[in-house]
Parts: structure tokens; C-alpha cells; sequence
């Protein structure tokens, strides 16, 4: 058998499959529908949106705000748990190891 019968015989046995001619147009629109209800895709407009408000004078000073605030009252709720007076020693006796000694013969 020569190339000339083979190369017949497999394109008889594949045959070139014919799609209309709105094929390719319908494809790309399932697609596009799928890609616009993907996670990825509600993220990545919900994340623009956020920045785009974000980058609002207003809105990018309420949550610099809203954050300082925050900080500061976390800051405040953590330091009123710990004795001001054990703090302080504890910070004098890192930077001077001769009075760690002498706190520690005050208690």
C-alpha cells in the first residue's frame, strides 16, 4: 500500500466534520456567559468596585478613620489588661541588667 492509498483510507475513516456556520459565534457566547457567573469573575468585579470606592476622598477617609479608631481602641483594651508598673520594670530591667537585680530584690 502506498501514501497516496493511505492518506485516503484515513480520511475516510475521519471525516472532516461539518458545523453551521453560527458554530464558532455560539461557542464563544457560552463562554462568555460562563465566564461572567464564574467565582473568579464576581470577585474580580467586586474587588474593582471596592477599589473604585475606595478611591473616593470620602470613603478613603472613613476607613482611615474607621481604622485608627479601631487600633486605638484594641490598643487601649490590650494595655489596661497589663499592670503599668510591670510593664515599665520589665522594659528597665531589659535595657539595664544591673536593675533587673535591684527589681527583683524590691519584690
Amino acid at each position: 500500500m502506498n501514501d497516496d492509498e493511505l492518506n485516503d483510507l484515513i480520511r475516510q475513516t475521519h471525516p472532516k466534520p461539518e458545523f453551521p456556520s453560527t458554530f464558532q459565534r455560539e461557542v464563544w457566547a457560552r463562554v462568555s456567559v460562563a465566564e461572567q457567573t464564574s467565582w473568579s469573575a464576581r470577585y474580580r468585579r467586586w474587588r474593582e468596585s471596592f477599589f473604585q470606592a475606595l478611591a473616593q476622598p470620602a470613603t478613603a477617609t472613613a476607613v482611615v478613620m474607621t481604622t485608627l479608631l479601631l487600633g486605638a481602641g484594641l490598643g487601649q483594651i490590650v494595655s489596661s489588661e497589663h499592670n503599668a508598673d510591670a510593664s515599665r520594670d520589665a522594659y528597665v530591667a531589659s535595657i539595664n541588667p544591673v536593675a533587673a537585680a535591684h527589681i527583683a530584690n524590691r519584690e
